[in-house]
């Protein structure tokens, strides 16, 4: 492990010793005028965007009243959920005659021959 360099320790030390000198009055913002310039940029900011942020919540407001909620739910419903039930049966049914093909094709066939046809 290397020692630190002593041009970079001992301003490093004198910080703290500097800060802990300082008036705590000096720390602290000054308050400005209520007319200065910051102000009257924040002012005139909102006075551009209000009116923007207003309309496009009035705007958008309809997205999410009952009935536009309503709609799209009855859509979802007739596009994906109407026919469940038989898709799920339909989906079921091919798995399982997939699984059992793919099952007795892998057997041996003096394991798995039909012994009723002889």
């Amino acid at each position: 492990m290397q020692a630190a360099d002593p041009a970079i320790t001992l301003p490093l030390c004198a910080v703290p010793g500097l800060l802990s000198s300082m008036p705590t009055e000096s720390l602290t913002p000054t308050p400005g005028p209520e007319n200065s310039r910051w102000s009257l940029v924040r002012a005139r900011v909102m006075e551009m965007v209000e009116p923007l942020v207003t309309r496009t919540r009035d705007r958008w407001r309809w997205f999410w009243g009952p009935r536009a909620i309503q709609g799209f739910v009855q859509t979802y419903y007739e596009d994906h959920l109407k026919d469940l039930g038989p898709r799920t049966q339909a989906w079921l049914q091919s798995s399982r005659d997939h699984l059992l093909n793919k099952t007795h094709s892998l057997c041996p066939r003096l394991l798995c021959r039909d012994w009723t046809q002889g």
